[in-house]
């Protein structure tokens, strides 16, 4: 390894892998070989990452698997991620971010988990100009709200399709009850609420009773 690798591995041992593509070939073939960070996670961090990609995959999300993925800050926990444009002979990152469980604490603050990222507004204008995507967020159409037995996964899927049909729709990411799930979709606007259950779900319209609903029926329903 070169000095400056041998440096970051006594201080921040991923940051190695920072700038991978313009190190020395000799520098890349010797991180090639080191061992990979999936294979020592400890058990509650592989179920964690286990839920983030069932929920990538139940919405339809390509993503790509990189263990030398690096960011650019040390405070990251767990998850970290790019998101890759279209964009042809330049930088196809598009932003990146990742968890932060442990910052607010380490600054003084109470316990607090968090998520952020950065993104290039430029790019992301070059993007959305790209993909036809008008920047005028859309009026809300139906707000799904899970009861506490609720397939997840299958909600998320729900979500991906409706929203590929051209209907307005959002979800609870905070994990709040279903009572604040529902304050939540009362102040969205959403003319439908789609309150999820185990086996069956019920629509609640606005100015009609509510509908129960089988899962099997509720995209045709809610597309109707």
């Amino acid at each position: 390894l070169d000095e400056d690798t041998r440096a970051k591995t006594a201080t921040s041992p991923l940051r190695v892998f920072d700038n991978y593509a313009a190190k020395p070939p000799a520098v890349q073939a010797a991180l090639d070989e080191a061992p990979k960070i999936g294979e020592s996670l400890c058990e509650a961090c592989v179920e964690h990452f286990a839920a983030v990609r069932a929920a990538l995959d139940a919405t339809g999300v390509a993503y790509t698997l990189v263990p030398t993925l690096v960011r650019g800050l040390d405070y990251y926990s767990r998850t970290t991620w790019e998101f890759i444009g279209p964009m042809e002979n330049e930088n196809s990152t598009i932003s990146g971010g990742g968890r932060y469980d442990y910052l607010i604490e380490e600054i003084g603050g109470p316990p607090t988990p968090g998520v952020g990222f950065g993104a290039g507004i430029e790019r992301l204008i070059l993007a959305l100009e790209d993909a036809g995507v008008s920047a005028e967020p859309p009026r809300l159409d139906v707000f799904i709200a899970l009861e506490p037995d609720a397939p997840r996964e299958l909600s998320l899927a729900w979500l991906k399709e409706l929203r590929d049909r051209g209907i307005a729709v959002d979800i609870d990411y905070a994990g709040r009850s279903l009572k604040g799930q529902l304050t939540q979709a009362g102040r969205s606007g959403a003319e439908t609420v789609v309150i999820v259950g185990r086996e069956t779900a019920t629509l609640r319209r606005r100015g009609t009773q509510d509908e129960p609903v089988v899962h099997a029926d509720v995209l045709a329903r809610l597309s109707a």
